[in-house]
Parts: C-alpha cells; sequence; structure tokens
C-alpha cells in the first residue's frame, strides 16, 4: 500500500514537473525546427549539390516548415525557399512557394510579406502574362504605399516601393503606355534615393531613355542612357550596363542617322573583350548593330560578311531573338542589291522565328519587307497581313490599357481608405480618361483611315495615318500628359489649392482642341460648308483669310477619299500657319480643270528654311496623304518670304 502510494506521488510530481516546462518545450522545438529548415536551405545553396539533391533539401524544409504555426519566421522561411527555386530557374516552385506565403500572410494579417508574396508573383508572371503581373504588382504598391514607415525597416521598405514601382513602368513601356511609365519610373527613382539604396537606377535611367526615344527627345534619352552609367560605376553591373548604355546610345545615334557618331559607340563597347568573350550574345548583336551603321552609311566592306558572321554566332548558342535581327539585316542588305530571291530567303526565315517567339513588331519588319520584294499576289498578301497585324497590335494595346484601368479600379475598391485618399484617386483616373480618350481618338482614327486603302496605295496610305496617330501621341505627352503629372503632384502636396480645377479645365480643354482638330466631318452634300468653316475657324487674332473659287467645286462629283485628304492638308497647312508662320493673310485658290483638283495655298508668314521645310513631321506627313490618292504637293518657301503650297489631285 505504502509502495502504491509512492508510486503515485511520484508519478504527481514528475506530471507537474513536464505542465511547469510544456511551454519552454515547445518554444525550444520550434526553435529546433527553425534551425532544421535553415540547415536544409543552405545545404541547398551550396554549388556543390546536384539540382537532385538541392530540390530533396529544399523538400525537406518546406515538410518541417508545415509543421510550423503561421508567424513571420514561418513565412520568411518560404521566401528563402521560394528563392532557391528562382535560382533553379524551377519558376513553377518558385510561384507555389509565393502563393503558400501570401495564403500565410493573409491569415496572419501580415501587411509587408502580402505584399511582397505580390511582388514576388509579379515577378513571375512578368515574363508571360503581363496583366496578371501589373496586377500583382499594383496589389503590391497599393500595401506599401498605405504601410507606417514608422512601424518598419524605412529604408528597407521605402527601396521594395521602388523596385514594384519599377516593374509596374517597365511594363507600361512593353506595352506602349510611356506617359504613365515615365511618371512612374520617376516616382521609383525619388524612392532609390530615400532609400539610399541605388542599385536599380541603371534600369530605370535606362527605361527613360527608351521613352524619351519613342518620343523623338534624342538629346534627352541619350543623357538618361549617360546617367545609367554613371550610377553602375564601382558595381557589379558596371561594365555591362556601360556595354549596354554604349549599344543603346548608337541606336540613338542611327536612328537620327549620325552613323559615325553610332558607330564610335559600338566599337567602344566592343573594346571589352574579356566581358564579351564570356558573353557570345552581347558580342553579336554589338557587331551586327556596327555592321548595320556601316550598312546604312554605304561603307559596305565586309558587308554582309559581318551579318553572316554574327548569324553564324547566334545559331551556335540558339539566340532567336538575335537571329530576328540579323536575318532581317541580311534581307535588307539584298533587297538593296536586287538579290530579291537571297532577300525573300533570309526574311522568310525571320517571319518563322518571329512567328516563333510571337515576337509581333520584328515580324511587321518580315512582312514588310516581303511585300516589297513579292510584286504578285504573294506580295499584295504580305501588304494585307502587314495591315492585318498591325491593326490587331493597337487593339491588343487598348486592351491592355482597358485591362489596367480596371485592375486599378478592382484594386482600389478593395481598399478602405480615407475621404483625401480617394479623391485623390479620383484626381488621378480623370486624368487617365483625359489621356486615354485622346489616345483611343487616335487609334480609332487610324482604324477609319485605313478602310478606304485602295489595294494598290495600302502601304502608303497606312504610313501617312500611322503617322498622323505617332502625331497625336506626341502631342498628348507634350501638351497634356505633363500638365497632368502637374496636377497630380499639386494634389498630393496640397488637395485645398484653388488652382487645381483651373489647371484641370485647361487640360480639359487641351484635350478638346486635339479631339476637334481631328474630329470626323460630313463629306455629302454639306461638305463645302463644313470646309470653309473649318478654314475660318484658323482666322482669330487678326489673320485674314481669302478663299476663291471654294464654291464653284462641284465636290458631289469627288470621292469621299479626295474630300478627306483635301480636308486633313488644308487643316495641317492652316494649323502650320497658325502655330508658326506668324501670317496675316492667307490665300487659297480652288480649281477643277481637266479633272485635276488644283488648290493653291499662300500666306505672307515669315517663312521657312528648306532644312526647316525637310524636318517638320506635319508637312511631310501631308505630302503622304497626297501621294496615296496619287496627287502632288509641291512646297515653296524662304526665310521672311513667305509659304506657299500647290496641291494637284486627278479626280
Amino acid at each position: 500500500m505504502l509502495i502504491d502510494f509512492l508510486k503515485i506521488f511520484i508519478l504527481l510530481i514528475i506530471l507537474s514537473t513536464l505542465g511547469c516546462n510544456s511551454e519552454n518545450g515547445l518554444i525550444k522545438t520550434e526553435e529546433l525546427k527553425l534551425n532544421s529548415i535553415q540547415s536544409n536551405i543552405n545545404i541547398a545553396k551550396s554549388k556543390k549539390k546536384s539540382n537532385k539533391e538541392i530540390k530533396q533539401h529544399l523538400q525537406e524544409a518546406l515538410s518541417i516548415c508545415n509543421e510550423l504555426s503561421s508567424s513571420k519566421k514561418k513565412i520568411e522561411k518560404i521566401f528563402q525557399i521560394s528563392y532557391v527555386y528562382y535560382s533553379l530557374k524551377d519558376f513553377i516552385s518558385y510561384r507555389e512557394m509565393n502563393e503558400k506565403a501570401l495564403k500565410e500572410a493573409i491569415y496572419f494579417k501580415d501587411s509587408i510579406n502580402i505584399a511582397k508574396s505580390y511582388q514576388n508573383l509579379g515577378i513571375y508572371y512578368r515574363s508571360s502574362k503581363l496583366d496578371i503581373a501589373y496586377q500583382k504588382f499594383y496589389e503590391a504598391e497599393k500595401i506599401y504605399s498605405t504601410l507606417n514607415k514608422e512601424e518598419y525597416d524605412t529604408e528597407n521598405l521605402t527601396f521594395n516601393h521602388g523596385k514594384v514601382l519599377l516593374d509596374i513602368a517597365r511594363i507600361l513601356q512593353r506595352t506602349r503606355h510611356y506617359i504613365e511609365s515615365e511618371a512612374t519610373t520617376i516616382k521609383a527613382i525619388e524612392h532609390f534615393h530615400k532609400a539610399g539604396n541605388l542599385k536599380y537606377l541603371p534600369i530605370s535611367y535606362t527605361n527613360l531613355g527608351f521613352i524619351a526615344r519613342y518620343f523623338e527627345q534624342y538629346d534627352q534619352a541619350i543623357n538618361y542612357h549617360r546617367e545609367a552609367i554613371k550610377f553602375a560605376k564601382n558595381t557589379d553591373k558596371e561594365i555591362s550596363q556601360t556595354i549596354h548604355s554604349y549599344n543603346n546610345i548608337g541606336v540613338i545615334y542611327i536612328t537620327i542617322k549620325e552613323y559615325d557618331k553610332a558607330k564610335d559607340y559600338f566599337n567602344k563597347a566592343l573594346e571589352f573583350k574579356e566581358f564579351l568573350s564570356l558573353n557570345p550574345a552581347r558580342y553579336a548583336g554589338l557587331l551586327d548593330n556596327l555592321g548595320y551603321a556601316n550598312f546604312l552609311s554605304n561603307k559596305m566592306e565586309n558587308i554582309p560578311e559581318v551579318f553572316i558572321k554574327t548569324l553564324n554566332i547566334r545559331d551556335s548558342i540558339g539566340d532567336k531573338k538575335g537571329i530576328i535581327t540579323n536575318t532581317l539585316r541580311l534581307a535588307e542588305y539584298y533587297e538593296s542589291i536586287n538579290e530579291d530571291s537571297i532577300a525573300r530567303k533570309y526574311a522568310k526565315r525571320s517571319e518563322t522565328v518571329s512567328l516563333e517567339l510571337n515576337n509581333n513588331q520584328e515580324l511587321l519588319k518580315s512582312y514588310l519587307i516581303l511585300s516589297n520584294i513579292n510584286y504578285n499576289n504573294e506580295g499584295l498578301g504580305y501588304t494585307d497581313k502587314y495591315i492585318t497585324l498591325n491593326d490587331s497590335l493597337i487593339r491588343e494595346e487598348r486592351v491592355f490599357r482597358d485591362k489596367f484601368a480596371r485592375i486599378r479600379f478592382e484594386t482600389d475598391q478593395k481598399e478602405q481608405q480615407i475621404i483625401e485618399v480617394q479623391n485623390q484617386n479620383t484626381i488621378y483616373l480623370l486624368g487617365m480618361l483625359l489621356l486615354l480618350s485622346g489616345i483611343g481618338f487616335a487609334i480609332y482614327f487610324f482604324r477609319q483611315r485605313t478602310q478606304h486603302l485602295a489595294q494598290q496605295n495600302k502601304m502608303v496610305q497606312f504610313q501617312a495615318s500611322y503617322e498622323t496617330e505617332t502625331r497625336i501621341s506626341k502631342r498628348l505627352h507634350d501638351e497634356l500628359g505633363n500638365d497632368i503629372f502637374q496636377v497630380m503632384l499639386q494634389y498630393q502636396n496640397d488637395p485645398h489649392d484653388p488652382q487645381i480645377k483651373e489647371k484641370l479645365n485647361t487640360s480639359y480643354l487641351k484635350a478638346r482642341d486635339i479631339s476637334r482638330e481631328n474630329n470626323e466631318f460630313e463629306t455629302d452634300e454639306t461638305f463645302s460648308e463644313e470646309l470653309n468653316n473649318m478654314l475660318h475657324n484658323y482666322t482669330q487674332n487678326g489673320i485674314q483669310l481669302m478663299a476663291r473659287g471654294l464654291d464653284r467645286i462641284d465636290w458631289d462629283h469627288i470621292s469621299k477619299p479626295i474630300k478627306i485628304t483635301v480636308y486633313r492638308v488644308l487643316q495641317e497647312l492652316m494649323t502650320n500657319m497658325q502655330k508658326h508662320s506668324k501670317a496675316k493673310l492667307v490665300v487659297l485658290i480652288f480649281s477643277n480643270i481637266d479633272n485635276i483638283l488644283r488648290i493653291k495655298y499662300s500666306d505672307n508668314g515669315v517663312g521657312v528654311t528648306k532644312e526647316h521645310l525637310q524636318s517638320k513631321n506635319g508637312l511631310r506627313n501631308t505630302e503622304k496623304r497626297i501621294q496615296a490618292i496619287q496627287g502632288t504637293l509641291i512646297f515653296e518657301s524662304e526665310k521672311d518670304k513667305g509659304f506657299k503650297a500647290e496641291i494637284k489631285i486627278p479626280n
């Protein structure tokens, strides 16, 4: 009996001791598990292990991780596992780990790790599904922008916020949303400076360089690429970035036909022989660009041998994107020496690889060359392919724009924000609507024009319409985009500033004027009145207009394409007069003799030099419009001697 009592007493003491130490035991167990997870991750990072062994250790780490209760430490271990999968290029597992981390972070209500999960998922999708990537990055950006930075590591949080902004900006640039990309890149740069971490400034300035080149701001684009080189100094990316920026500057000089300067930069990049020997794709690209600059400047030594050499390099390493460029340039070279059969062979290969990579921009170039070197129905077929593909790309841009707008809207709806933040979003969306309206109209106008093309003139008419769209886009950027961006900044500084409403109204009026200048008009029996009203709209500020013979033209017997062209060309001439000539008198003389419609334009403005005349995009575009309907347009002008133009159109 006594023995039984002693047994029970000892058992109670043991149980009591275990109970007192249970909490400490659990803590020690968690620590052991975390140490075991970290040990497996460290082994997985070892370069001495095979991929199979590395994945076994990662699976073991994940298995132990699943036993842990939800915590920030658990989420951090999942992130570490995902990064090792990414280094192995096992992107599916990388995505699955970050989806798991996102669920854990949402359950634990861990805002910063929710943002980090969205950011990592955006990285996964950015190479394949840009709309999903944009959604993930935007989700992350919204969270970063609302976090109270005083509660977190301010520098690290600001740096990660900057990275998300940069990723958003690069997606916007890839989908041709240049105005939004420019503004977002500038915000990213500001965050990197605030964080004191300048690692991504070279990429940021490179993105700004691409945007500036698109808007034909070539000096600014070159300066941006030089900034990229400056911020890469004394980093592990210095040589790589320097080569990349030299190449970008060389390409800009090719664009503006300063071939000697282009060659200087390609040669400077080729001086990094040791680096390029380990990067054959970069070497082939530079050598190819150098050869192309020589070809364009009629320096034919080693042409086409240099193109063939770089094509062989790219073939040997499977650089398919480079193969597209090479074969296009070989096709262009052989077309220039009238070797159409060889040109066709290379253009067809470029077409095949472009289709394989879904590289539509290069595919357009292939179709253009193939349409030029085939003179039968096959050539017309490639012309149709060119126009059809370009139309689909314009529609795709609009689809992306609509998707991005919807993503922003839906994400904003999820957030419970204070009134000031909601007002800020209203200002932002209003600005976007103004821009979307203008750019949407540019796309609509372009599509309307292409429907009137005659088969034999499709490519000429398409080029004129394309340049009109580009001109409208540039006006939206220069005259409207910067105004909207400044209003947004002003609102952030002082939401109650009375000037905001006035500036928004000014922006609206600018958008309305751009729309009116490119608006649809009647081409039926009221055309003469429409044309006369348009011309007299420019007679402000003391400008006198004399239009002779307009009412004597039988417009009912003139085709609709000719009426549209006459209206737009005269509109461009009057706009040029109003903006640049300082004229006080404009004379227009209309006649229609022997089925030739003649229009003579003259003003008493300041005139322009021949060199300046050749550089004006708007006037060049009027020439293309007239040529598309088999007409002629002759300009005559000298400095301080007014401006004259004569239009002749068979009808």
